[in-house]
């Protein structure tokens, strides 16, 4: 009797706490679709709202609803040519007074007088160029309300596609000139170059660069989010080679300068991933400038832009059919002093040049005071910006990259990072 009570019991208390957590489970499935459909509901009207305000800067420059300056260029040739800034460099105003006395006099970096910044809109209508950066905060209500026909407008950026304001895209018919990493860029802007020496020189004799390090590789990444699932890479790589990271998204951070962390790295680690966090054509950063500049690791690197690189000074992961392929390579170098050795051959023949951070306005300068240079306009800048650009990801479980639509690439407000 009592054995048959307590059995009933059970059940009830059974049946009560299934009913409990049934409750629970539908009480938050009905809050995640409320989420989803808010979510749904916001993105849809940011579209119309973005739509309606990329449609509106297009319709002012289409229907040229522009005020006419009073200026005529042709009246004097010569002047000095004006290069207005019309929006920060991400969140901070250009200095020009400083930037003119160290770019623009006979003795400053550009080697010339011919050319004068400025942050001072009121001097729109007497500017040569006007320059827009793409993460600067280009917006719709904040355009120049006036245009000459030979002022040139230039994007500037050195971000990859996806951590440029979308607005940039929608900007048909409106930039002249661009500044960017690309090499189809009208001003250089990239991170490095090099050049053949004009002598061959006879490096000082190593007994061997390998200097007995063992397989392991290096990585320095400040950026914790990458299009190109480069992490997924590196975590299979890590499985085989040892990978030590150093950076703000690891925890592991170096409180020395990036010089003396990348030569005590270089003590214990004969390679260095010179990954990009995007596989976007021609994208190469430092990265790959860090590691040849430390001169005892060989670079690595994880990009679409290998014709920019030196030849025969670095190893492409994109060869390799998978991550463990790589990681049998990296350890045949370490046995193999020779192998190893070969990859810092170049340095006979070959140097790096790493720019000026403002190399580029000496740049622009010239092409400036040029009176050959052609018209030119971006008709279609979605197709140059995006389009052209061809990013890819990673995929793991493929063994290789695929392509990324377009508009994936495409932010649709200021990127957060």
């Amino acid at each position: 009797m009592f054995f048959r009570s307590d059995c009933s019991m059970f059940r009830h208390v059974k049946v009560y706490g299934f009913s409990r957590y049934l409750r629970r489970f539908s009480f938050a499935k009905n809050l995640l679709i409320l989420l989803l459909i808010i979510l749904a509901i916001v993105y849809i009207i940011l579209k119309i709202r973005l739509i309606t305000v990329y449609n509106d800067v297009h319709s002012i420059y289409s229907k040229a609803r522009l005020r006419k300056c009073n200026t005529d260029f042709s009246r004097n040739p010569n002047r000095v040519k004006i290069i207005l800034f019309w929006t920060k460099i991400f969140s901070t105003k250009i200095n020009d007074h400083f930037l003119n006395k160290y770019l623009f006099q006979e003795t400053g970096r550009c080697a010339t007088d011919r050319c004068k910044l400025t942050n001072n809109r009121y001097s729109l209508c007497q500017s040569d160029a006007v320059v827009f950066h793409a993460r600067g905060g280009i917006s719709s209500s904040d355009m120049p309300d006036a245009r000459l026909p030979e002022q040139r407008y230039v994007l500037l950026t050195k971000e990859p596609p996806y951590k440029t304001t979308a607005i940039v895209g929608h900007l048909n018919s409106f930039f002249n000139w661009t500044a960017t990493y690309r090499v189809d860029s009208d001003i250089n802007y990239r991170y490095f170059d090099w050049k053949t020496k004009t002598v061959n020189t006879q490096e000082p004799f190593i007994q061997t660069y390998l200097n007995n390090r063992t397989a392991r590789a290096a990585s320095m990444i400040s950026n914790c989010y990458s299009e190109n699932n480069r992490d997924d890479y590196i975590k299979r790589l890590n499985a085989i080679v040892p990978v030590t990271s150093i950076g703000y998204c690891t925890g592991n951070k170096c409180e020395k300068s990036r010089f003396e962390c990348l030569n005590q790295l270089a003590d214990t680690h004969p390679f260095y991933l010179s990954f990009e966090n995007s596989l976007c054509n021609d994208y190469v950063t430092e990265k790959y400038a860090n590691a040849i500049l430390s001169e005892r690791m060989i670079p690595i690197v994880f990009s679409k832009g290998v014709h920019l690189y030196i030849p025969n000074s670095f190893i492409d992961a994109n060869q390799f059919s998978s991550p463990e392929n790589l990681a049998d390579y990296l350890i045949y170098l370490t046995k193999n002093s020779t192998a190893y050795d070969s990859y810092f051959q170049w340095r006979q023949q070959y140097e790096l040049v790493v720019p000026d951070e403002y190399d580029y306005l000496c740049d622009l300068c010239r092409k400036l005071n040029d009176p050959n240079q052609p018209t030119k306009i971006y008709g279609n800048m979605k197709k140059w910006l995006y389009e052209d650009a061809k990013c890819q990801r990673w995929m793991t479980k493929l063994n290789r990259s695929v392509d990324i639509p377009v508009d994936e690439t495409m932010d649709y407000e200021d990127p957060w990072f």
